[in-house]
């Protein structure tokens, strides 16, 4: 087997950087040479739209490279000494002229390791990349994208020179973004959330998420990441947007539309890790190599590492973080970031990421979009110090209080039932994210009497959890299709709904469409009520909501919950499974805002699992006729594999594809 594996790399190899061929440029040595001022490492478009200059840090720890190339089309992916880079220290690089205004320009680097190890790898900078996988999903959403080179191994980048640039709507030019404290979050994965499993069937979605009233959109990594069907938390490039979803003109006139519907657009981005496919990564990768390598460390300084982890001390690999970030902001006028797993973000030494943190805040939100969200996924043993720093800073924090809820919606009032860790400014709660468990999933299966047999009773509970954490103090999130009541598990498939299996968690899940979820009447129901709470938060009375609430009854064990904002909203439910509550109103006048704003009685008898909102002065709550609108045009189940096993090689190692999964020759899933 492994003499195989061998012959079978060797022949890929020789397409890329064998057939580059280094016997023409043998002997040749780098003209030593400053780089042009303000050139670090990357990408750098002359005003003329008509040259660029490329630049790559090429270094072990101890030693530069010998010589660098560049190799592309126009050098017709051969290497040549009118090619060969300049060297400034561990700096190579090249200034190129001439080039045809709007086109698009394919190439690697080919670097000379000081040991003599060669290798093509793409520029760190990349805003475009191309990849043998593009043939898939990537190619049906852009027919013209370029083609992959003959001479290319791995990712390639993409320029172009004289780019046409987006023309903004003055709905993103003059956005006014939601208070940091008054956000209602709605995370997504775009290809398992969409039609058509991309940007284009999620600008089709956004009629439905703007009628829910949430004021943000959180979008889970969309840099470019290994594969095309991935969570995103694999990432390789920080500059480029995963083709798999959509085209740069795509990705901005999403956050243009979610702008002109008054939502902001957090993109979650991982900072932590990456794969073997960076190019840094590549140039001195995994293995013996990688104590080498500048830009990794050989041993995660903390907890929860995957994949290569970052050092957050090296100067070069922390300007390209503060640049990703910047970038992110000023070209696609995103409105802030989650950072996923952000006491990962060290250097070489444990305890360093706040330290980072702060210095990347400073210099990308401050230095350029002030009201710019930094939300930190900030966990590991120094959490209960570090977040209060970085919330102090002007940061949030992830909070992940979602155990509360789905006891709660279980009907079990015990083991941590308590809503008080949602009930703070400067964090972000939920009941719901991509880490947990669906709170229905677990209603319906470990339910509280009649609740696993009685859909209507258990559905009936979806509204008043999402009540108790949207109407409480801080920002709070939704996970996609919470405000329906999705009852299947993070850890079934597409393909086994009803099995449980860990190996299932990021795989594409039953879609809510052909199950009729649109159509229930208690999902839309449940929709309904989640909608009209939410859109009283973020759009009837968002500054009631921006200061504290007066008072709250919301501790573990309570059958009957509330919480008062003054003399302006006062909320109360039945958290019980059997037996009524009766709730009597603070003093004043109140009205019924889920009742058509009628004016309250002084006491209400409610029912196990009944909501009640109720406002100081008549306010309206939206109704809705169709939720299902636009959700099914054209929407089919996705096909099994029904398509021809392939054989092919990804980075040195022989894999199957049967249909849209791939599989290692020993059968175990990666894709």
């Amino acid at each position: 087997m492994k003499k195989i594996y061998v012959l079978i790399a060797a022949v890929v190899y020789s397409v890329g950087l064998l057939a580059a061929n280094w016997n023409p440029v043998a002997g040749l040595t780098p003209e030593e040479r400053p780089r042009p001022a303000g050139v670090t490492n990357g990408i750098y478009y002359g005003d003329d739209g008509t040259s660029v200059t490329l630049c790559t840090y090429a270094a072990s720890k101890t030693a530069s490279a010998k010589r660098v190339f560049l190799l592309g089309d126009m050098t017709n992916w051969q290497l040549s000494g009118d090619y060969q880079l300049y060297k400034d220290g561990n700096y190579f690089w090249i200034t190129l002229t001439g080039l045809t205004p709007g086109q698009e320009y394919r190439f690697q680097y080919a670097v000379e390791r000081a040991d003599g190890v060669k290798k093509q790898i793409s520029d760190l900078y990349s805003e475009k990349v191309l990849h043998p996988d593009d043939q898939y999903e990537p190619r049906t959403i852009d027919p013209n994208l370029l083609a992959y080179p003959a001479g290319g191994d791995g990712y390639v980048t993409v320029i172009q020179p004289g780019k046409p640039q987006y023309q903004w709507s003055d709905a993103t030019l003059n956005f006014q973004r939601p208070n940091k404290n008054n956000l209602v979050i709605y995370e997504l994965w775009i290809y398992d959330y969409t039609e058509g499993r991309s940007l284009k069937g999620l600008m089709k979605r956004l009629d439905y998420i703007q009628n829910l009233g949430v004021n943000a959109i959180e979008l889970m990594p969309i840099c470019e990441f290994d594969g095309n069907y991935n969570w995103g938390y694999s990432p390789n490039h920080y500059f480029a947007p995963d083709k798999a979803y959509g085209t740069e003109t795509m990705y901005k006139e999403f956050i243009d539309e979610c702008h002109k519907r008054g939502m902001a657009v957090i993109l979650d981005m991982v900072f932590n890790h990456a794969t073997g496919l960076n190019p840094m990564n590549k140039l001195y990768p995994y293995g013996t190599d990688l104590a080498s390598n500048p830009w990794f460390n050989v041993n995660a300084p903390h907890s929860d590492n995957v994949y290569e982890d970052w050092n957050h001390g090296f100067a070069p690999a922390h300007e390209m973080f503060i640049r990703a970030l910047k970038y992110w902001l000023t070209e696609y006028k995103v409105d802030g970031f989650r950072l996923d797993l952000s006491h990962g973000l060290c250097s070489d030494q444990p305890n360093t990421s706040v330290a980072n943190l702060k210095d990347y805040y400073d210099k990308s939100i401050k230095a350029v979009s002030p009201t710019a969200y930094m939300i930190c996924e900030h966990w590991g043993g120094n959490m209960g110090t570090e977040r209060p720093k970085l919330i102090s800073y002007g940061m949030q924090c992830w909070n992940n209080t979602s155990n509360a809820y789905c006891q709660t919606a279980m009907g079990w009032l015990k083991d941590g039932d308590g809503f008080g860790d949602a009930n703070k400014d400067g964090y972000v709660s939920y009941c719901e994210s991509h880490d947990e468990e669906r709170m229905q999933y677990k209603a319906k299966k470990y339910g509280n009497g009649d609740l696993q047999t009685n859909t209507s009773a258990r559905l009936g509970r979806v509204a008043e959890n999402v009540a108790f954490n949207v109407l409480l103090n801080g920002s709070h999130m939704l996970w996609m299709w919470e405000e329906i009541g999705y009852d299947f598990s993070i850890n079934c498939d597409l393909d086994h709904p009803n099995n449980y299996n860990e190996s299932y968690r990021c795989n594409k899940k039953p879609r809510p469409e052909i199950r009729s979820y649109f159509t229930n009447k208690d999902r839309v129901a449940a929709f309904t009520k989640c909608a009209q709470v939410i859109t009283l938060r973020t759009q009837l009375m968002p500054s009631v909501f921006e200061g504290n609430p007066t008072s709250q009854n919301i501790s573990s064990g309570n059958k009957l919950r509330k919480v008062q904002w003054g003399s302006n909203v006062f909320v109360a439910a039945n958290f019980d499974v059997t037996s009524n509550q009766t709730v009597t109103l603070p003093s004043g006048t109140w009205y019924d805002y889920l009742n058509g704003a009628t004016l309250a009685n002084s006491t209400y008898t409610l029912a196990p699992g009944e909501l009640k909102v109720f406002t100081g002065t008549p306010v309206i709550a939206p109704t809705f006729v169709d939720i299902n609108k636009r959700e099914t045009q054209g929407f089919e189940e996705v096909q099994r594999d029904q398509a021809q096993s392939t054989k092919f090689i990804r980075d040195g190692q022989i894999l199957i594809r049967r249909g849209d999964k791939i599989y290692t020759i020993m059968g175990t899933r990666v894709q």
